[in-house]
């Protein structure tokens, strides 16, 4: 698969008309005023997709609400890390927190990457509703509207 065949798939699930891009060659596009969705080849035949939600993570030494809810995530994620494979970080030009999935395109058939970017697209969901400590992750997310026809 090609790698503007894939970006398309992330395009249709995410309902993104027009993405912008970065001085990097990223293309990006916000959703919701909250979540950031950010796409680009890292080698030829690897699509890279990250979520980009949350405030800035402020301190991670100051004793703050941002570094107990980071610490909490860091620790959830250890745990999800098995299951998933979205690697939970903080992007270091905006000390927000990311998850990133690389998507292999060689061999790939379309089923495949629509499976990926969907997983990516709840695994994003449930670590934006985790830091904003929602009681219950039963209610649908501005997120998940943008997946769901």
């Amino acid at each position: 698969m090609e790698y503007t065949e894939a970006v398309d798939i992330v395009s249709e699930l995410f309902r993104i008309n027009q993405w912008a891009s970065n001085e990097y060659g990223e293309k990006y596009a916000i959703l919701d005023n909250d979540i950031e969705i950010r796409v680009f080849q890292s080698a030829r035949d690897k699509m890279v997709i990250q979520g980009m939600f949350g405030e800035p993570i402020q301190s991670l030494s100051a004793a703050n609400a941002n570094e107990i809810r980071f610490r909490y995530l860091l620790q959830a994620n250890f745990i999800r890390i098995v299951q998933y494979d979205d690697v939970l970080s903080v992007d270091k030009n905006t000390n927000r927190l990311t998850t990133t999935r690389h998507i292999s395109l060689l061999e790939t058939s379309t089923g495949k990457v629509l499976d990926a970017v969907e997983s990516f697209i709840q695994n994003v969901d449930f670590w934006d509703m985790a830091l904003k400590r929602k009681q219950s992750f039963a209610i649908m997310s501005p997120l998940l509207r943008f997946a769901i026809k």
